[in-house]
């Protein structure tokens, strides 16, 4: 029976917390910034699930989800028909380099996993910085193959972004940025 944990032990225990957590950490900190009131896009559906929890914390706000699959699309209506039905949520296709909305148009927009479809992260963020409002907060997870820490927080500064946080894991990166 251990009673005094090893120095190598704690390391590798740290190492496996840090690579598990990514997508419960991530999803719990995003949701408790909601407010019941915040107009939202959503980049990629992916399975839906999102969908169906930002839509629980909104009260009088909404969700706007664009996704480049037909597929996805079409499950996630499923899995969220009687929200969508009620006008609370709605799902589109679209790209982030060209997001289909108004200038201005959210308060926070949230991108979880979805950069390995974009083809141009630069036109990417410069389009969510034009749908968001004014102080409006951008969040972003990513795999680190695909851009390192550095390149995002250049990517972002070019678009103008703000107050720009990175914490970075073995396997993301979780990037806030506000406009």
């Amino acid at each position: 029976m251990l009673q005094h944990t090893s120095s190598a032990l704690k390391r590798m225990r740290a190492k496996y917390f840090a690579a598990s957590e990514p997508a419960e950490s991530v999803i719990q900190q995003i949701l408790m910034d909601i407010q019941e009131y915040d107009r939202i896009l959503e980049i990629g559906t992916g399975n839906g699930s999102m969908f169906k929890q930002i839509i629980g914390q909104l009260e009088k706000g909404s969700l706007k989800s664009i996704e480049t699959s037909k597929r996805k699309i079409r499950k996630t209506q499923r899995a969220n028909r009687s929200v969508i039905k009620a006008g609370l949520g709605n799902i589109q296709q679209g790209r982030p380099e060209s997001i289909p909305f108004c200038d201005r148009s959210f308060h926070k927009v949230f991108s979880l996993h979805t950069a390995e479809t974009v083809s141009d992260y630069r036109t990417a963020c410069k389009e969510v910085y034009r749908v968001l409002q004014i102080d409006g907060c951008f969040y972003m997870v990513l795999k680190p193959s695909r851009m390192s820490e550095k390149d995002v927080i250049e990517v972002l500064y070019d678009q103008h972004f703000r107050d720009i946080s990175v914490v970075s894991r073995d396997s993301f990166h979780f990037i806030t940025a506000i406009k």
